[in-house]
């Protein structure tokens, strides 16, 4: 009889091997031009972009960390309920926008977009789109790192210790490398829509099979939870963090700063038209909404079986094993190796286009045709491919809250990039000091003076943010770059 590990690892390489597929399909409509590796000319259609979009914004930590978080805190950690339904809504109030502009002026980055839309500032406005871009870089690379980290374990607890830490950590980052170098954008958000669908259905089944077995329903679950742990339905939870100040700044923290993150604001540039917009839109907020209905029930079970448990974020790959048939939760354990995937080859992606056209070509090749800078955005996919690997074995310590690290960085500059779709008077100095005064207020909030009043530190960036280009804006004269685009803009919707 076939050993259960066999059976594990067998799914795992599947799985593996579908990806590679996918991705090498993809290639046969792979054009040799950095703008269709950056957002493949803006090609793709509502279920494409729905998928991606909504497997991008949900990593490793969808499946692990919202147990454990649910597990720690109770209800109250349930902010998802905010930073799920949004994002679908603002991808049609903001990324239309976007969208709109860069079929007009042809945007391919970040970087690009603000210095584009800030023109008439010049040189200021160049500073700006490099500053934008470098901090969305460094913000993001860490954030990939910890996908490869949050996985190691499920390949270890699938093949049941035949696949180690090490070599679970190679076999994604190798993966992750090789979806994003041969097919860019196309190959992500073709492997993307596979895995998207893989995660949900993993995901979904998986944690009702294990409420269903264990509990006998949803419903139960929830109603023996609040008969014997009734502090667990209501702020502060379990352990008194839960704040009303952090609670609020948490789901604003990251709601905005995950709008404004590389390998997402790429996606406002890669819909075929405004009607896929608009439909990934509304299917994306119902996906990401209803991913969440069985998993933090999860949380609240293992609270009541094992009350004690040492490391939370483990139990839900742990209860499926226990309550489901091997191969079920091999083939969930590997939906979740589809979430941290789907995330970190968007991930990476984002910053070797980010680099490429924001920094390489604005500083070192102004010159670089589509097809030069093609070749030199599949190298920097190589090599920053390499730094996320070396950060992930070298430094595993760093990612214990590196998505609100990361989405803080991120909030600080999200005033200076949707701004300009709005209001006439943004001005590009105002922006420019905007951008440095909310990074060095979240750097100081995080490391220095954490978490002033009980707020969190993406929102005191954020604020300060704000402040500075709304007061910068008024103070200095109006630049017809940003009046153009708002009135165009006006025009158009």
């Amino acid at each position: 009889m076939m050993e259960q590990w066999v059976i594990g690892v067998a799914i795992l390489i599947i799985w593996v091997a579908v990806m590679v597929v996918v991705a090498w399909l993809s290639t046969r409509y792979r054009k040799m031009s950095v703008t269709d590796f950056a957002t493949t000319g803006g090609t793709l259609g509502v279920i494409t972009l729905f998928l991606t979009y909504s497997a991008t914004y949900h990593s490793s930590y969808a499946f692990m960390g919202t147990t454990g978080a649910t597990y720690t805190h109770g209800v109250p950690w349930w902010n998802n309920i905010h930073w799920t339904v949004l994002p679908g809504i603002l991808l049609w109030l903001i990324g239309r926008r976007l969208w709109t502009l860069s079929k007009k002026y042809n945007y391919i980055s970040v970087g690009q977009y603000v210095e584009g839309v800030y023109r008439s500032g010049g040189n200021i406005a160049k500073a700006l789109g490099i500053i934008v871009s470098l901090v969305g870089i460094l913000f993001v690379i860490p954030y990939t790192a910890m996908q490869a980290l949050g996985v190691t374990y499920l390949f270890q607890i699938v093949s049941k210790g035949h696949i180690s830490f090490t070599v679970g950590l190679v076999i994604f980052l190798l993966l992750m490398v090789f979806i994003t170098w041969i097919g860019g954008m196309r190959g992500v958000a073709w492997t993307d829509t596979v895995q998207g669908i893989f995660m949900f259905l993993a995901m979904v089944f998986g944690a009702y099979w294990v409420i269903k077995n264990a509990f006998g329903g949803l419903t139960q679950v929830y109603a023996l939870g609040a008969q014997r742990i009734p502090e667990a339905y209501s702020l502060p939870g379990l352990k008194e963090a839960y704040t009303y100040r952090f609670w609020v700044s948490q789901w604003v923290s990251i709601t905005v700063g995950m709008i404004a993150m590389p390998h997402v604001f790429l996606r406002y540039f890669a819909g075929k038209s405004l009607k896929v917009i608009k439909w990934a839109g509304v299917f994306s907020a119902a996906y990401l909404t209803y991913l969440y209905i069985f998993v933090p029930a999860i949380g609240i079970g293992a609270r009541l079986l094992y009350p004690n448990y040492p490391t939370p974020d483990r139990l839900f790959p742990e209860m499926l094993f226990q309550y489901t048939p091997f191969a079920l939760a091999a083939f969930a354990c590997a939906g979740a190796l589809a979430a941290a995937l789907s995330t970190a080859d968007s991930q990476l992606h984002a910053v070797s286009t980010l680099f490429t056209v924001d920094i390489y070509k604005t500083l070192v090749k102004p010159d670089a045709d589509e097809k030069h800078l093609y070749h030199v955005d599949r190298a920097f996919v190589l090599i920053f491919g390499a730094i996320c690997a070396w950060i992930a074995f070298t430094s595993p310590a760093l990612f214990l809250n590196i998505l609100q690290i990361a989405t803080a960085g991120t909030a600080a500059i999200a005033p200076v990039l949707f701004a300009p779709l709005y209001w006439k008077r943004v001005t590009s100095k105002a922006a420019l000091t905007s951008a440095l005064a909310g990074v060095i207020v979240v750097a100081l909030t995080t490391f220095v003076w954490k978490n002033p009043l009980g707020i969190l530190s993406g929102v005191w960036g954020l604020i300060v943010a704000l402040l500075v280009l709304v007061g910068g804006s008024i103070i200095t004269k109006p630049e017809e770059s940003i009046e153009d685009t708002v009135t165009f803009l006006k025009s158009a919707f």
